[in-house]
């Protein structure tokens, strides 16, 4: 399989896991409680396979970024979350990172 789809695939499933979390500690649904363990344990597993396909480095530090990014962007639209200015500066700064972490350039030769 494709790194970037075992990250991004991961990252996807923490992703609408997070988003499920949210919904059962809202509504109360069980239903959204199994559904988040599910998903839990797909992002678990396709990291598994990122790490073993790259490196813990990589794996372990892009998808959490894009979880974090994702799981914000989802707070502000979905769930009507606000940031301040400061959380905004440092989203800005995990999207450097990520782009870094993920696309690496040769800066030293």
């Amino acid at each position: 399989m494709n790194l970037y789809f075992l990250i991004f695939g991961s990252a996807a499933s923490y992703i609408l896991g997070d988003f499920c979390a949210k919904n059962w500690g809202v509504k109360g649904n069980w239903f959204y409680l199994a559904i988040t363990l599910m998903l839990y344990f797909m992002g678990g597993l396709l990291m598994i396979f990122a790490i073993k396909k790259s490196s813990l480095s990589l794996a372990v530090s892009s998808v959490p970024l894009i979880s974090i990014m994702a799981g914000i962007t989802f707070g502000y639209f979905y769930f009507g979350e606000r940031l301040s200015s400061t959380q905004y500066l440092g989203i800005g700064i995990g999207i450097c990172a990520l782009i870094l972490i993920l696309f690496p350039i040769k800066l030293l030769q």
